[in-house]
This record gives C-alpha cells, sequence and structure tokens, in this order.
C-alpha cells in the first residue's frame, strides 16, 4: 500500500463511516472475522484516523473494533466447527484451501491467528480453519484474545499515534516491503510471546 492507495481508501470509507458511524464498522469486522470479505480493516483505519482529528470517539472506535472481531472471529470458529463439513461438501470451502489452513495451523497452533491477521487471503479463514480442524476452544479462545488486542492496537492506535508520520512511513513501506513486514512480525511476536507468558504465569497451578 502506498499514499496514494491509502488517500483513496480513506476518501472512500470517510463517507460510510459519516453516514453510518460505528455500525458499517462493526458489521464490515464482524462479517471479515466470518470468512466472508470485507473493508473492516480498511474501516479501523480511517475511523482511526477520524478520531484523531476529533469526529469520532477513539475509545468507542477500539471498543467496537474489538467486541466485532472477537465476536465476528468466534463465529467463524464455531460455523467451521459444526457445519465445516457442509461448507467442504458445497464446495465453499475448497479442498486446497482446507489442506492449507489445515497445515498452517497444525504447524502454528495458537500463533496461527496472530500470524493471519496480517496475511490476506488467510485471514478470512483461519477462524473457520480452526473450527473445521476442531481446535480446543480454550486454545482458539486464548488466540482469538491475544490476535483481536494486537490486531487493534496496531491498526486502531497506530494511524493515530502516526499520523503525522503516515506519508513518509507509506512510502518506506512500498520501496521496502520486505524489511517493513519483518519489522512488523518481529513486533507481532514480541508482543504475542509477552502477553501469552503473562497470562501462563498468571494462570492459577492445578493440583
Amino acid at each position: 500500500m502506498n499514499m496514494a492507495s491509502l488517500e483513496h481508501i480513506i476518501s472512500d470509507m470517510t463517507p460510510l463511516l459519516q453516514q453510518y458511524g460505528y455500525l458499517v464498522m462493526a458489521l464490515a469486522i464482524a462479517v471479515e472475522g466470518i470468512g466472508i470479505p470485507a473493508p473492516g480493516q480498511s474501516l479501523l483505519i480511517v475511523a482511526a484516523l477520524l478520531a484523531a482529528s476529533g469526529k469520532m470517539s477513539l475509545p468507542l472506535v477500539l471498543l467496537v473494533a474489538a467486541a466485532s472481531a472477537f465476536c465476528g472471529n468466534t463465529a467463524g470458529y464455531v460455523l467451521g466447527q459444526k457445519f465445516g463439513h457442509v461448507l467442504l461438501k458445497k464446495g465453499w470451502i475448497k479442498p486446497a484451501t482446507e489442506q492449507r489452513l489445515h497445515g498452517f495451523i497444525e504447524k502454528y497452533g495458537i500463533k496461527a491467528l496472530l500470524i493471519s491477521r496480517f496475511v490476506e487471503g488467510i485471514k478470512q479463514f483461519i477462524c473457520i480453519g480452526c473450527g473445521i480442524a476442531q481446535m480446543p476452544a480454550a486454545k482458539f479462545f486464548t488466540g482469538n484474545f491475544m490476535a483481536t488486542l494486537i490486531w487493534v492496537a496496531i491498526f486502531g492506535l497506530g494511524p493515530v499515534f502516526l499520523k503525522g508520520e503516515l506519508a513518509p512511513l507509506m512510502n518506506f513501506y512500498h520501496h521496502n516491503q520486505i524489511a517493513s513486514w519483518a519489522v512488523i512480525a518481529a513486533v507481532v511476536v514480541s508482543l504475542a510471546c509477552t502477553l501469552y507468558i503473562s497470562w501462563r504465569r498468571k494462570k492459577p497451578e492445578k493440583h
């Protein structure tokens, strides 16, 4: 994404947010979590920029985005768990897609949920895939919670703090995409590990 494409997204999404407010963002994020492509992430970025200029409430933007993402992802997980065989039989999820999801989930576990939030094409189906793969509920909800917090922090708070630096950052990203994703991946993994270690330490031991 370069600055021109970001400006295009802002000009397209701003009227939607001005007309429908938080509802359109909530629906888009939730639907995206279920597995239906929608501009949820783009709407979150634009809503955060509007909040930075005082046109929306930042706490509400973050709360609505987090709740919608968590609930949408959970709905996708339940859908995959209960009706995954139907989706496969109807051809709504291709066998090749199912195999990639299975391999990805089996290899990375909870980390699959964290990584997938930043990979187009996987993030739309990862929660359904977790359901189809019968990932244990406790494991899914832990990963879902961590992934939601990190995603909202990056795409909800990030644009607010970096509003004045978006142009140079977008230009740098456009010319150094591999390096940019390496930095983002390192930050995401570090945050995820910190949250997970903290959660494990606070978890009461079973006697």
